[in-house]
């Protein structure tokens, strides 16, 4: 199965052309969850949510939408993985919420976890619980050379884990100036789409020229379709510099999917929504 969404759910720049006109905030996610398929979850990276407010996530969803939560900053990032079991139980039990809208959980390591620490990474996952999907995202240069990416691979195959593909390309080729703060913010390392385990976990970071991403879909349509054949599950997770267009890439990238391998319709096609916001000059400060 195909999945696509965003890195959040709830964005004020949406309010004209992705959600409806004069949605409360409070319907936003249920708004989402009719339009696309699947959310990282951004938020739980800067604090567990309540059990309450994981509940009402999962009413305002259907049983097919997934959330893919990132492990909190405080386990990656502050901590680095030491001595943080208590912490990590709290969190996923937290997201055990979600009961099968739950996805690959995330867990998405600073640049500063260099490859020297591939012991600590492997003996905290394999602590983890054994029937919850992890995907992990490394940034350290180092880990995409050659040797250390197959180190990496053969730790993840051996604890049952995948690793998040992320693919920088696009915004970091762009000239476009409102690709700056993605290139100042996101690591300019290469595409390394190896897919370990059943479901494979995407962060496309896309140009903000709607244009600029033809060729990079297109290569993604067709690695895509094959993951599939394999029986593989996909998420694919669009990040824009430009926030509101983010839902619509991830919109054409399931189109052209679905025109090469049989798909379900994407909640979105059966509402009547505008086209994508129009170009601007004006670069934007949120990302």
């Amino acid at each position: 199965m195909l999945y696509v969404g965003c890195a959040i759910w709830a964005y004020d720049g949406w309010a004209k052309d992705f959600f409806p006109r004069g949605l409360p905030k409070d319907d936003r996610l249920k708004a989402y969850a009719g339009r696309l398929t699947a959310v990282e979850g951004n938020n739980t990276f800067y604090a567990v949510p309540t059990l309450a407010a994981v509940r009402r996530w999962s009413e305002q969803t259907p049983e097919t939408f997934r959330f893919s939560p990132k492990f909190p900053r405080a386990i990656s990032h502050a901590a680095q993985l030491k001595n943080v079991n208590a912490q990590t139980g709290s969190f996923i039990g937290v997201m055990r919420m979600l009961g099968p809208r739950l996805g690959p959980l995330m867990l998405q390591l600073p640049p500063s976890f260099s490859p020297s620490r591939l012991p600590l990474l492997r003996s905290y996952l394999e602590n983890l619980p054994k029937d919850v999907q992890v995907a992990v995202e490394v940034r350290h240069p180092d880990w995409f050379t050659d040797d250390y990416t197959e180190r990496l691979n053969e730790t993840l195959l051996a604890v049952n884990a995948a690793k998040v593909v992320f693919d920088v390309r696009p915004a970091h080729s762009s000239d476009s100036p409102d690709a700056d703060s993605a290139k100042e913010r996101k690591p300019d390392v290469p595409l390394v789409a190896d897919a370990l385990q059943s479901y494979v976990v995407v962060r496309y970071i896309s140009s903000p020229v709607m244009e600029e991403n033809d060729q990079y879909l297109g290569e993604w349509t067709k690695r895509i379709a094959k993951w599939l054949k394999e029986d593989r599950d996909v998420y694919f997770y669009t990040h824009c510099p430009r926030e509101e267009l983010s839902p619509f890439v991830a919109r054409e990238l399931y189109r052209r999917v679905s025109k090469v391998t049989e798909l379900p319709p994407l909640p979105w096609d059966s509402l009547e929504t505008p086209s994508p916001p129009a170009e601007k000059p004006v670069q934007l400060s949120l990302f």
